[in-house]
């Protein structure tokens, strides 16, 4: 039987989308869906204010941020979660760019906030927990104390390993994004009206994608009268994996990452083995034939955003291909494209996850009163939460943008359809809109989803479906959430890995613009044993025979 359902009570739930940014304080039924059930407006009347008295606690929060995001301090879900629990929420936001160099001085000089938002990575938060700069979030997690984040380790129960050190600490909290869409751990995209044109269809194996960019270079797609502007393959080396066009087009070469994986229960380090060096042949193909921009290892997110919002591109891998083109009519060219095959690799596969971490929430130890940041946290987890972070404010609660806001119905017990309305003759679309006024990308902010999104035609559906469609039937797990490395681990690695993944870029850049054969390949390896490859993989080895053990 179909079920639908809406929000009633649009003060209350305006206060709980607040708390969706940074957590909350309902019941696991307040707000919630509970064994398919819809929320029901009694639930939302039932909700407590939080916090009291009159004067608001201070919390500091620090942010890697990109340019396309507003600034933080004006957000609508900041201010909401002020209201919602008295506080006054300072955020320090720091450029993606100058992120990774500014981060070790904070922990220094010890010129810590009181709390990071998905800004610390594994190694980051493994390194500096152990040595006492996160506090271990154990003991304020409980069914009394964190009733939705309980919830949802209950019904999830891959999250709490996921979280938890080799240790048994845990340092951060991220949410669990379960929608099948949202377990791709790359996204890689082909215009696929340009490959109608050139190809008669989709590419399916390494060649014909060859082809498709081939014919991308030698024709005027884009139709603007310039048969040179178009570029093949974009995309930047220094790209975080989701966004990088290296790991789908290793699927063809038998690898869904593009580091550390697990094949057939044995870690390997995929820039050593055998069919990489294929690998490296076909990309030194492509950029000397101009297929691969040849900026690719020089320029910025910025740069490679700017050709994107131009129209240049024939095949590129980034978050959302309506993210930087603000005309519907162009982003809708662009699909997913299904994992290629080649005569190294019959199989379609790309990289997926046990678990979909979304989002980290790490205290400080400058945190007087971490209890406080839980309950924010608490309130991410729920339904309410869910809502206001990736939806922002319901329609018709805010003053002077009545018209503006989301809706949402729930289609069954397991399909959401959240649709949102926006001033179109102000922003291109809810994505510039959301990211200048209401609230961060998605990512930052725990989240917890155990349900699947009904497309309706907007942007995010479109790109929901394309997942669904050309990446779910092939997921697989190269590495699993739950593995986790001790403290000592963690710290060897740290220096070892530095110098590996250095010298890595620093010779599969060389050997790709050709200023080094890829004949080369046995001294890049052997390079690679001098810089303790072996003990490397020995020590992500014992870890996931640690974790294969648990199951």
């Amino acid at each position: 039987m179909m079920r639908k359902g809406k929000k009633v009570c649009a003060s209350m739930l305006t206060m709980s989308m607040i708390a969706a940014l940074l957590g909350g304080c309902g019941s696991p039924e307040e707000g919630g869906k509970e064994n398919g059930s819809v929320p029901s407006s009694a639930a939302a009347e039932g909700e407590q204010e939080t916090g009291g008295g009159s004067e608001r606690e201070v919390f500091k929060l620090t942010v890697h941020s990109s340019p396309a995001q507003g600034d933080w301090n004006d957000y609508w879900l900041i201010h909401t979660i002020e209201e919602k629990f008295n506080v006054d929420i300072q955020v320090e936001m720091i450029s993606t760019d100058v992120w990774r160099d500014k981060l070790p001085l904070m922990f220094a000089t010890e010129e810590l906030p009181d709390f990071f938002l998905n800004s610390l990575d594994n190694s980051d938060i493994a390194t500096y927990g152990s040595e006492g700069y996160l506090i271990d979030l154990n003991p304020y997690i409980s069914q009394e104390a964190t009733p939705n984040i309980w919830k949802a380790m209950e019904e999830t129960p891959a999250l709490r390993p996921a979280l938890t050190e080799a240790g048994g600490e845990i340092f951060a909290v991220s949410g669990a994004d379960m929608a099948e869409a949202n377990l791709a751990q790359n996204r890689f995209y082909v215009n696929y009206q340009w490959a109608e044109q050139i190809l008669g269809k989709q590419p399916e194996t390494l060649d014909e994608f060859y082809e498709y960019l081939k014919g991308v270079k030698e024709q005027d797609m884009n139709g603007n009268g310039d048969a040179a502007d178009e570029i093949p393959l974009g995309g930047f080396y220094k790209a975080p994996d989701m966004i990088h066009v290296f790991p789908p087009i290793l699927n063809a070469f038998g690898y869904t990452r593009k580091d550390i994986e697990a094949i057939d229960g044995k870690v390997v380090y995929v820039p050593a083995e055998d069919n990489y060096k294929l690998f490296l042949d076909f990309m030194k193909k492509l950029y000397e034939e101009q297929l691969l921009d040849n900026e690719f290892f020089s320029q910025t997110q910025d740069q490679v955003n700017a050709k994107e919002t131009n129209y240049r591109y024939g095949a590129y891998a980034f978050y959302a291909s309506w993210v930087n083109q603000p005309e519907e009519t162009i982003w809708r060219q662009y699909d997913i494209q299904e994992p290629l095959t080649s005569q190294y690799n019959s199989e379609k596969r790309t990289a997926s996850v046990d678990i979909n971490k979304c989002g980290n929430f790490s205290i400080t130890k400058n945190c007087s009163n971490p209890e406080k940041l839980m309950e924010i946290l608490d309130w991410c987890f729920s339904f309410d939460g869910y809502l206001a972070i990736l939806g922002g404010f319901e329609k018709g609660t805010v003053e002077g943008q009545e018209e503006y806001g989301y809706t949402y119905e729930w289609v069954d017990d397991n399909t959401l359809d959240l649709t949102s309305d926006f001033d179109e003759s102000k922003w291109d679309n809810k994505n510039s809109w959301s990211l200048a006024e209401v609230g961060p990308d998605y990512g930052y902010f725990p989240i917890y989803r155990n349900f699947n999104m009904q497309g309706s035609g907007d942007a995010q559906s479109y790109l929901e479906e394309g997942l669904i469609n050309h990446y779910a039937p092939y997921y697989h797990i190269g590495w699993p959430s739950s593995v986790k490395l001790t403290a000592e681990e963690a710290d060897e690695l740290a220096l070892i890995s530095t110098d590996i993944q250095s010298y890595t870029d620093e010779m599969v850049t060389k050997m790709i613009t050709g200023e080094v054969s890829t004949d080369e390949f046995e001294n890049f390896r052997t390079g690679l044993q001098e810089r303790k490859l072996d003990r490397m993989i020995e020590i992500y080895q014992d870890a996931y025979d640690r974790w294969s053990a648990n199951q």
